[in-house]
């Protein structure tokens, strides 16, 4: 074989070889997510689900307070828009309250830490990939310099909630 065709052979041979883009958490919170854990002190249920499109995350998120028997009472509902294109850790959180936040994150293939700050209050949410059916969100708010835990959740894949 004359030498180009070696080197041919081999650059197919390394692209072959080469691994698939490595998932993002991005990748790995996609989809439709229902979860129990506790809220300001209370039991609560949380639903979430994450949808990605032309360099964007899209989180529809909604908790409430758990009640007796089922029953519960809602708290809040908001929407985020994560931009996931390289060099662009910023996003965008509007809710029921009215309160718009700003948001920096950092990610890693199964860790999501949205480091926000709200007009009144800054804090942090971080997503925990568990598996692939399960996810632990802890929520922080700081409080002159100590971080104090508000919120904690652990998700399951679920059916999109009802709107």
């Amino acid at each position: 074989m004359r030498p180009s065709r070696w080197y041919a052979l081999a650059v197919c041979a390394l692209v072959t070889a080469a691994p698939l883009a490595a998932q993002t958490v991005f990748d790995r919170l996609e989809g439709a997510w229902r979860g129990n854990g506790t809220l300001m002190g209370r039991d609560a249920r949380y639903t979430m689900t994450w949808r990605q499109s032309d360099g964007f995350a899209v989180l529809r998120f909604a908790n409430a307070f758990a009640g007796p028997e089922g029953a519960t009472t809602p708290v809040l509902s908001a929407v985020a828009v994560y931009r996931t294109s390289p060099g662009s850790a910023e996003a965008v959180w509007l809710d029921s309250r009215g309160v718009r936040i700003e948001i920096e994150w950092e990610g890693s293939d199964s860790v999501l830490v949205a480091h926000w700050t709200a007009p009144t209050e800054s804090g942090r949410t971080t997503y925990r990939v568990i598996s692939p059916e399960e996810i632990e969100v802890v929520d922080e708010v700081s409080s002159d310099g100590t971080w104090r835990r508000f919120g904690t959740a652990r998700y399951r894949r679920g059916d999109p909630p009802e709107r």
